[in-house]
């Protein structure tokens, strides 16, 4: 009996995963890249064609504003080179660089003995000069001009005795003569030829003799007395009268002393720096014991040259003093935005340093020429910012934002509305459906808006450029319209500000 044969097992079966590794990688890629195929393929072939939309714009009131912009750096409103008027050996420097000092502040002396020495000698001169003109005013003193009022008191004294002694003299004679004249009527009324009568006749001829001479004697003699007072008077007057060229003399003497004596304190004060202007002290140039001065101060307001940044040199002056109180801004503008900007126009600034930090000023200067660089033609304008912060420092950038023209509660649309050619402007107006082409007047054109002073009504609907979109859709919150069908309404594209 044949024996059965041995069956032998049968090996395991080996399940192979060929989706394992890169190939499971592939095949996802594969099935992707389909993916985006027809994805592309439905709104590229099969995609209905895109419908033309109309963007639109309502006009409205409000304001339009045109703004000029620039940047630059800030510089103090004024800096000063202050320099000693004359040289002389520095004794004393009493500030140090980023000091804050004030008007009238005493900065550093030099020597002053020589000034003071000239100062006394010309204050001795006019002390002598004054003296002279004193002597010239008042030629006598007290006591001899009442000497002299004395005599032409005495004078008038002698002609009122000396008239009152020959009155009594003449009244005298002529009572004398009067009785002979009474004597010789009596005798020669009776016997003309008698001795008696000879001898009245006699002794009237006598006495009218004496009166006659009395008469002339007494005429001299208040004749005398009338000319001593005459004499005394003249002798006061004369004593006492100031000569003209004398005084003339006296008084240009004088003159002369007292400019001698305000040049030499002049000469003194120069010695002594002072601050003429309150300010930072940004450069100081010697110290004691070095010789300064010699220069002059530049004036105030003036923008002096930069010091050097050691602090000691680069100027012309002794010292520079920067008047921080407050700021100006010095920047370029292109030629077309300058043509634009004039003094007193009010400007908006902001600061790189500063955020949030916003101050108003308005234009001080425009440069009459122009700067060049790499073909490009700029004008510098300066500002004045018309306050300060504590926070502001020389040479921070400064951002300017001018407003060149505004326009208060004017019709205006959208800039992209209007377009012009050849000087004409125009817009388009939806109305009912249809767009209608406008000629409008514009006036201020700002960075949004433009003004339309003629040409279109408040509320009226225009036509913004078109944008190319998918059919139904809206962008940008912008309202649609469905290219020659009806409209949804004029509110479309509107923003907010001033344009």
């Amino acid at each position: 009996m044949r024996q059965a044969p041995t069956l032998k097992p049968l090996p395991p079966l080996r399940r192979r995963f060929w989706l394992t590794g890169t190939r499971a990688w592939l095949v996802g890629l594969g099935l992707i890249g389909v993916l985006l195929s027809g994805l592309i393929a439905r709104d590229t072939v099969f995609a209905q064609p895109a419908a033309a939309t109309i963007r639109t714009a309502a006009a409205d009131r409000g304001s339009v504003t045109s703004v000029v912009s620039g940047t630059g750096s800030l510089l103090p409103v004024g800096r000063m080179n202050v320099n000693f008027k004359q040289t002389g050996v520095l004794t004393e420097v009493d500030v140090k660089v980023g000091d804050k000092v004030t008007a009238g502040q005493v900065l550093a002396r030099i020597d002053s003995s020589t000034q003071q020495a000239a100062l006394a000698q010309a204050q001795a001169s006019l002390a002598s000069a004054q003296a002279n003109l004193q002597a010239t005013q008042s030629p006598l003193t007290g006591a001899q001009v009442a000497q002299l009022q004395h005599q032409v008191s005495n004078a008038q004294q002698n002609y009122n005795d000396t008239v009152a002694s020959v009155n009594a003299t003449n009244q005298a004679d002529a009572a004398t003569v009067a009785s002979d004249q009474a004597k010789v009527n009596s005798d020669c009324g009776i016997d003309p030829a008698s001795v008696a009568c000879s001898q009245a006749r006699a002794q009237l001829a006598n006495d009218q003799s004496k009166q006659h001479m009395d008469a002339i004697s007494g005429q001299s003699r208040i004749n005398s007395a009338s000319q001593q007072i005459t004499s005394s008077r003249d002798n006061l007057a004369v004593q006492t009268q100031v000569k003209p060229n004398a005084l003339a003399s006296g008084q240009a003497q004088v003159a002369a002393a007292q400019a001698q004596v305000a040049a030499a304190q002049v000469s003194l004060n120069q010695a002594t720096l002072i601050a003429p202007t309150s300010g930072v002290v940004i450069s100081i140039t010697g110290v004691p014991g070095e010789t300064a001065g010699g220069g002059t101060a530049q004036a105030p307001g003036s923008l002096a040259p930069q010091p050097s940044t050691s602090g000691s040199g680069g100027s012309s002056g002794f010292m520079v003093i920067d008047d921080t109180s407050s700021f100006v801004a010095v920047m370029p503008f292109a030629e077309t935005d300058s043509a634009r900007l004039a003094a007193n126009q009010t400007v908006a600034f902001t600061f790189d340093a500063i955020p949030n930090l916003t101050i108003s000023g308005h234009v001080l200067s425009i440069s009459p020429s122009a700067t060049v660089v790499s073909n490009v033609v700029d004008y510098y304008v300066s500002f004045i910012l018309n306050r300060t912060d504590p926070r502001l420092r020389e040479g921070m950038t400064a951002n300017a934002s001018v407003t060149v023209a505004n326009a208060d509660n004017a019709v205006r649309v959208p800039n992209a509305a209007v377009r012009t050619t050849g000087g004409t402007s125009m817009v388009t107006v939806l109305s009912k459906g249809q767009q209608v082409p406008t000629e409008v007047i514009t006036g201020v054109v700002g960075d949004t808006y433009t003004e339309i002073k003629a040409g279109l009504n408040e509320g009226d609907i225009v036509v913004l450029p078109t944008i190319r979109t998918s059919a139904g859709t809206t962008t940008n919150g912008n309202s649609l319209v469905r290219g020659g069908g009806g409209g949804f309404g004029g509110g479309g594209v509107v923003r907010g500000g001033g344009g």
